[in-house]
């Protein structure tokens, strides 16, 4: 096993261009012809978000900025997940004439899906975070924290970009049914809501959701000006260790065939 990965690194490496072309196409394709271009990627997010904030900040009866400083925590790594892990569903799919036609490793198309991801919620993070502190969120010494966050955010990701992008391969309804799935997963997760809130069996399953171990590691510095507590942050570094673990082994199993099955 041990082996393989350095071989598939190797081949990472050798390859590198064609990863940061597969990048960059993610990022450029996805807004050519539209007029504003990339600033869709700043844009969407920001209004969507501002949105979301002002209508449960009526229905909870929060303050406004208290409240859309709390939820644009919490979205920004969310975003980021959702986009990774459903698109990546589709990474071989979209790809299959390329890869029918030249030889190419399999990794750089959930790879670079997950990248051209990272880098758009980086982008809108910047836009965002500048949004926060102008609705008076405070600078601290704890931002220091977000570079790692993002990391074990991206390696938690993209294990589970790794399954579904060959899960998707044998079982195609897979990709639609991961809109739904994420869907109830977003209400499962601390988003839009303090977990302190709730009681009983929603509050157990919350609890049981990995993803919220990720929200925390962000709202601890944006909101509460602290870093994250330790067993957030053991738990962060287990669930991405742990997603790796097994997309690392079913990718490696199951990439040979993929070439058959598309």
């Amino acid at each position: 096993m041990i082996k393989t990965i350095y071989m598939h690194w190797l081949e990472l490496q050798k390859f590198a261009p064609v990863l940061r072309q597969l990048v960059r196409q993610q990022l450029i394709l996805r807004y050519r012809r539209t007029a504003l271009g990339y600033l869709w990627t700043l844009i969407n997010p920001l209004l969507m978000m501002s949105v979301t904030a002002i209508v449960f900040a009526s229905l909870f009866k929060v303050e406004l900025k208290t409240f859309a400083i709390f939820l644009f925590a919490g979205m920004i790594p969310w975003n980021f997940f959702n986009s990774a892990v459903v698109q990546s569903s589709s990474a071989f799919i979209s790809n299959e004439s390329l890869i029918k036609k030249i030889y190419l490793p399999k990794l750089l198309f959930p790879l670079s899906v997950s990248l051209g991801m990272l880098i758009d919620s980086f982008l809108s993070f910047i836009a965002l975070f500048l949004i926060i502190i102008l609705l008076g969120g405070a600078l601290s010494w704890s931002l220091i924290f977000l570079p790692i966050a993002f990391m074990l955010l991206f390696f938690f990701a993209f294990g589970l970009a790794l399954i579904v992008s060959v899960a998707t391969v044998f079982f195609r309804d897979l990709q639609y049914i991961m809109t739904v799935a994420m869907q109830a997963l977003f209400f499962l997760t601390p988003i839009l809501y303090n977990k302190q809130m709730l009681a009983g069996k929603i509050a157990w399953l919350v609890t049981m959701n990995p993803v919220a171990s990720y929200i925390e590691l962000f709202r601890a510095p944006l909101v509460e000006t602290v870093l994250p507590s330790l067993p957030v942050i053991t738990n962060a570094i287990f669930f991405a260790v742990l997603s790796m673990a097994f997309g690392v082994t079913i990718f490696i199993r199951y990439e040979k065939k993929v070439v058959f099955r598309l």
